[in-house]
């Protein structure tokens, strides 16, 4: 006799197929949650890279500027800013898969580059000088970081055309050996913890965050219908064609208006142009670099912005932006400046960005110097060859302005091209920007 029925066959089968539903579900789930955290992962490890590729390019930076600097005060802001990179840089590292990406000595040179900028900056604060042998230990340091970035770079790169991190799809293929940095710079050195930022007076102090602009606060007030007016003179369309945009109300107030692909907008006391932007495709260059610059020089004159000379320009789909700063018999006032972006196929100007320039453009004093720009050139690192020289008045942190003799030096020993900037009251060093020549033009950093 069977002990088994026909309904009891029937609900064991209910209950084996329901458990295998169940089995089935949850592995559909913990699939779901295994993607998911793996996206999740991807995601952080993506991040955690993309920082210490900029970390890296930063501490790249520092230590060139190291390499040309010969001014203690600027000596250790260099070196307490590369200490705080290289410190953001190891907590980006510690966020990453290390040995699966091969970045196991980029940990190890970061460690020595912040000791090294421990020690540099508490011998400059005990009043010491960088000596040969720690410029030489700076410029070993340059080649690494040089190297690190590019691999950063070069990873950062892979993760974006698709390869992804927890794949093991991405690894460094720069076989860096660190062996010359088996020194230890912690002995004596100096750390920033108690560094007093909150009273640090800047960038983002409010004194420089709500400047107000001296030149359209003293202008007369324009109407809206006179703004547009404006526009339409400058695209030389009547002005039936430009239709009221916006009212925008920042700290430079302006109309905004639109004709065609152009947007532009024109602030209300004074009738300035402060920015244009052109929304269509430039596809092809049919004008010389050189040509753009004085189209957007000639463009700049005959709406109202005067005396202002090409400094360096860049290269982007088929368009040429220039860099220009205003001139004051003969002092180029670096806080003045406006970009102008031609396209390559036309001649046409298809962006401008003035409000640098209508913030800060004031009435100056000219040039003045307690030292003679030979007394100034002797200040500057025996590593550095002088190319030319100019008068200039460049903006500091703290919202104030400097004069200064500006230096244009290429580096003996590394062959790169430096803008040195020289006080020329103090004769102290105040900035030092590192000129990149790239295909699409001059940039600085």
């Amino acid at each position: 006799m069977s002990f088994f029925t026909r309904r009891s066959y029937i609900r064991i089968a209910s209950y084996l197929i329901a458990l295998f539903a169940v089995v089935i579900a949850f592995a559909i789930i913990n699939t779901n949650s295994m993607r998911s955290y793996k996206t999740r992962l991807e995601a952080s490890y993506q991040q955690s890279l993309g920082e210490l590729s900029g970390c890296l390019e930063v501490v790249n930076t520092d230590l060139n500027k190291s390499l040309y600097s010969n001014s203690p005060k600027e000596l250790y802001s260099l070196s307490r800013d590369l200490y705080a990179q290289c410190q953001t840089a190891k907590n980006a590292v510690s966020r990453l898969p290390v040995s699966q990406l091969e970045l196991g000595n980029v940990y190890k040179f970061l460690s020595q580059a912040s000791d090294y900028a421990q020690y540099i900056s508490s011998e400059i604060e005990s009043g010491k000088k960088i000596t040969p042998a720690q410029h030489k230990t700076l410029y070993t340091l340059l080649g690494y970081a040089e190297k690190f970035s590019k691999a950063a770079d070069d990873m950062v790169s892979l993760s974006q055309s698709g390869a992804k991190i927890t794949d093991g799809a991405v690894k460094s293929t720069a076989d860096i050996s660190t062996s010359a940095l088996d020194v230890n710079f912690s002995d004596g050195a100096k750390t920033f913890e108690s560094f007093p930022t909150l009273l640090y007076d800047g960038p983002f102090s409010d004194q420089v965050l709500n400047k107000k602009s001296e030149l359209v606060s003293h202008s007369d007030v324009k109407t809206k219908d006179e703004c547009r007016k404006i526009v339409a003179d400058m695209l030389e369309v009547r002005k039936a064609r430009v239709v009221f945009a916006s009212d925008d109300k920042s700290k430079l107030p302006c109309y905004t208006f639109r004709c065609g692909r152009y947007t532009v907008s024109v602030t209300k006391q004074g009738g300035y142009i402060k920015s244009i932007l052109y929304s269509g495709a430039v596809t092809s260059n049919a004008i010389t670099e050189s040509n753009a610059q004085n189209i957007a020089k000639r463009f700049l004159e005959s709406i109202g912005f005067e005396n202002m000379e090409a400094s360096y320009y860049s290269v982007e789909s088929n368009i040429c932006t220039v860099n220009f700063a205003y001139v004051h018999n003969g002092m180029y006032c670096y806080s003045d400046l406006i970009k102008c972006g031609i396209a390559l196929d036309s001649g046409k100007v298809v962006s401008l960005d003035s409000a640098t320039y209508l913030t800060n453009h004031t009435q100056r004093n000219n040039f003045s110097s307690d030292i003679s720009a030979k007394a100034a050139q002797k200040n500057l690192s025996p590593y550095l060859t002088v190319n030319s020289v100019k008068k200039c008045v460049i903006p500091k942190e703290n919202g104030k302005e400097v004069q200064c003799w500006e230096f244009l030096c290429t580096g003996k020993d590394t062959g790169e091209d430096a803008l040195i900037y020289v006080n020329s009251k103090s004769g102290e060093e105040e900035d030092i920007m590192l000129l990149l020549y790239t295909d699409g033009g001059t940039l600085v950093k």
